[in-house]
């Protein structure tokens, strides 16, 4: 149809609903959601210049009935058109898209919010020599706030949090530039990534210095200051949705070589590295942030069997917000093998993966829980993979 030669399209509904039993065994807090999605993408492609446009809506209504309901009934729509070019001359190149999205939020005590946001970036890319690939991209996008960030008000045990949304909130505003380099000659491909992100109005979950307190034996509640909790009461904290100015930088980099084959066998080690750092233009750091992580493996594969060995190391994050506390750094064991009876045309295939064999203790520093979940132990899982 015209310069295009492929539409995509799809619709999807859910109608979702949970709910979270008491000790006892009595249902306590029920929580709903029910919504569709729509999608529908037109595609071009010449000998130059490739693309899409499209355009995308969601409508989805979600309730909580409890004493745990942390936000009221709410109905989001999000109607959005984007479309995204590349045109490639071969040596070089250009790159660009830009999307328009309107979020509609409608809350049954708070009222209704609209929000206009548009995205847009660009990029340009060379291939200087044989095998290597330079690019950079210039963003600006915005997000709207969500419905938890502007209407929440209430106890959120999946965070252990009291949680108090800010009706007011604004836009987040990210203007980003990030590059990167690419190597394949075959034998060894390798591939780093750099960034920078200027956040105005970034949207944050901080703590407000109070305690919410749920005295069971009493059956009261209450926030300390001003109210004393009492001496055997449960504590949360109280967190609140704001917004400040932030930075965010970091990167990833990762190497892969072809050590050697023998007897049908390719031998291969590979490396990769990632780091963020982030913090406030106020002063202060963003919570959350997850620190850097090395991964080292060595893999062999052939027509039939492959596996790997892996090690993966987490550091320990120090970098804190006022109210975190640091987190240890873990180093975990992991193994995997696997066979496919027919090679690359076998349609079923067995694996076996075992992780963390060393039985290390390893916290998620970007989990609400991190104190009281931990990553798993020593675990041995086998899998049956099959397409048809």
């Amino acid at each position: 149809w015209g310069p295009f030669d492929r539409l995509d399209y799809g619709i999807q509904h859910s109608d979702y609903e949970h709910t979270e039993f008491e000790g006892d065994g009595e249902a306590g807090t029920i929580f709903t959601s029910d919504g569709y999605e729509a999608r529908l993408e037109a595609h071009h492609r010449g000998e130059r210049l490739r693309g899409a446009i499209g355009m995308q809506f969601s409508d989805v209504d979600f309730g909580a009935i409890g004493e745990e309901a942390f936000i009221s009934d709410t109905n989001t729509q999000d109607t959005g058109i984007f479309i995204v070019e590349r045109l490639d001359f071969g040596g070089w190149g250009l790159e660009g898209g830009a999307r328009f999205e309107r979020r509609e939020l409608d809350n049954a005590i708070a009222g209704s919010r609209d929000f206009d946001t548009w995205s847009a970036s660009g990029g340009l890319f060379f291939r200087p020599a044989q095998n290597w690939f330079v690019g950079a991209t210039l963003a600006r996008t915005e997000r709207a706030p969500t419905a938890v960030e502007l209407f929440s008000d209430g106890l959120h045990l999946a965070t252990e949090s009291y949680e108090i949304g800010d009706p007011d909130l604004d836009p987040e505003t990210a203007l980003s530039l990030e590059g990167s380099v690419r190597f394949d000659n075959g034998r060894i491909s390798s591939e780093l990534n750099l960034y920078r992100i200027e956040f105005e109005d970034y949207i944050a979950l901080l703590d407000t210095g109070v305690i919410f307190w749920v005295d069971e034996d009493t059956d009261t509640d209450g926030f300390d200051p001003p109210d004393a909790a009492p001496v055997d009461a449960e504590l949360f904290g109280v967190f609140g949705f704001g917004q400040q100015d932030a930075t965010f930088e970091g990167g990833e980099f990762a190497i892969r070589a072809l050590l050697f084959e023998t007897n049908g066998v390719a031998v291969s080690a590979d490396a990769a590295y990632d780091w963020v750092r982030a913090s406030f233009d106020g002063g202060g750091v963003p919570p959350r942030i997850p620190p850097s992580s090395l991964t080292l493996g060595l893999s062999a594969d052939g027509e039939r069997w492959s596996g790997r060995v892996e090690i993966l190391d987490v550091a320990e994050q120090d970098r804190l917000a006022a109210f975190e506390t640091a987190t240890d750094g873990y180093t975990f064991f992991n193994a995997s093998l696997a066979f496919r009876p027919h090679g690359e045309d076998s349609n079923w295939s067995l694996r076996l993966d075992a992780r963390n064999l060393g039985d290390e203790l390893g916290r998620v520093h970007s989990s609400f829980l991190k104190d009281d979940i931990v990553l798993p132990g020593r675990n041995v899982r086998l899998t049956f993979l099959t397409n048809f």
